[in-house]
């Protein structure tokens, strides 16, 4: 580990000041997002001046493909980023026939950062990030939810200390205002998808980085539990049964894949026993979906905005009506909510181009990531569109954000392997 360490020190010294700056505030975009999303984008508008000056005294011009360095090739990957923009323009687009504008214009405004973060992605290069870069970048971001899972459960035990009422094993749900469960349960996934990729990466782990792996693994899991997240547990099952399937038909072996499944299934059991409300909401919810009902507000909110699609399906009602376009169909109902699925939900704003635009935006670098063997961007995105099924994530500041930030984490890489390929040719060649 001291070794990656001093290598890691080498190749910052060797940076120009503004791609240390750059590779500095690309990291704390990430490593504070689950802490604070609002101090993630003050990162990214850092980001964007750094681009801007090294850029600009470098001379290093770019924009997609376009080089004024032909002896570079940009990583063409970077399309990933097109679908994404085109769902804000949707969103823009929907302004021309919405009639409450006000609210229309707060909602173009909140994914707003669809647009602006995967254009200072398409303008830069990244050709001074390494692979051991992008590894410490996502480790720090591992590592600022630990913190933070540390931080909550002393905080928690306090509160059960003061109070009789307050309860660790009913949720671990003291969260400030600019946090949500839902959202740091996706942060979390993201986080173990990462840790998995560590650990079956061909780069044997050093002994201190394996026992710092499995410590970090094990208090996100516990996190995920006191976090009360239905969604959360469901993509922990799914990550889990994944990685089972991947160990044994992709890294070809049987046996550990074999006792990660055992491992799920010993996980289901201590969950039932030792969180029995998180078991209750779960099973809750299983029942519902496979008998039909619908006692869950989440699921009759889904039913009104479908009614609502059927009466504009191809336009949609534009972003700033769509709440007010619910309203005659929430039946008993008091409170206006937003439709808990985000496609439908998009659908409501932009029509059907705008449902579209969003699915190639989640699929896109799915089939990128199979074709290039990345498992990290593939679980990611499939552990996203879950949550978005469930939840309308994407009209929230802390879902547009991770959205758009782990997005250029996908190209930065979608970059290494492509730039590994090419020196991997070139020695060919030369031989």
């Amino acid at each position: 580990m001291g070794g990656q360490l001093q290598l890691l020190r080498q190749e910052m010294a060797s940076l120009h000041w503004t791609e240390k700056m750059e590779v500095v505030n690309l990291t704390a975009m990430l490593a504070i997002l689950p802490i604070n999303s609002g101090v993630s984008l003050v990162f990214a508008c850092c980001w964007f001046l750094a681009v801007a000056l090294k850029n600009s005294l470098l001379k290093r011009w770019s924009f997609f493909n376009w080089h004024e360095d032909k002896s570079y090739k940009y990583e063409k990957s970077a399309y990933v980023l097109i679908p994404m923009m085109c769902y804000f323009l949707a969103y823009l687009v929907s302004m021309l026939w919405t009639e409450n504008r006000t609210v229309g214009w707060v909602e173009v405004g909140q994914i707003a950062w669809f647009f602006l973060i995967p254009m200072a992605c398409l303008c830069t290069d990244f050709r001074q990030i390494s692979k051991r870069m992008v590894r410490a970048m996502l480790w720090l971001f591992v590592l600022s939810m630990t913190l933070l899972f540390w931080y909550l459960l002393v905080k928690a035990v306090i509160g059960i200390c003061q109070s009789s009422t307050h309860s660790l094993m009913s949720g671990l749900i003291v969260f400030p205002e600019f946090m949500h469960h839902g959202y740091s349960a996706l942060y979390v996934m993201a986080g173990l998808t990462f840790l998995y990729t560590e650990l079956i990466q061909k780069e044997k782990l050093s002994g201190i980085l394996r026992a710092l792996l499995v410590f970090c693994a094990s208090c996100l899991v516990l996190f995920l539990f006191f976090v009360n997240s239905r969604a959360g547990i469901l993509c922990l099952i799914m990550l889990a049964l994944v990685c089972g399937l991947h160990i044994c038909l992709i890294q070809r072996k049987l046996r550990q894949g074999v006792m990660a499944i055992v491992a799920i299934l010993a996980l289901v059991t201590v969950v039932h026993f030792a969180l029995p409300e998180q078991y209750r909401r779960l099973s809750k919810t299983t029942t519902e979906i496979a008998e039909g009902e619908t006692s869950d507000a989440r699921f009759r909110i889904m039913e009104s905005a479908w009614e609502v699609v059927k009466e504009h399906p191809l336009l949609g009602v534009g972003a700033g009506d769509r709440m007010e376009s619910l309203v005659p169909y929430y039946g008993t109902l008091d409170d206006v909510y937003c439709p808990h699925n985000q496609f439908l939900d998009a659908w409501l704003a932009t029509g059907v181009f705008g449902m579209l635009i969003l699915w190639v935006m989640l699929l896109l670098p799915m089939v990128v990531a199979w074709r290039k063997h990345q498992f990290f961007p593939f679980m990611v995105n499939l552990i996203l569109l879950v949550n978005l099924l469930v939840e309308s994530m994407f009209e929230r500041q802390m879902g547009v954000v991770f959205a758009a930030v782990i997005y250029v984490y996908y190209v930065l890489l979608f970059q290494q392997d492509s730039q590994a390929k090419m020196k991997v040719d070139k020695d060919m060649d030369l031989e």
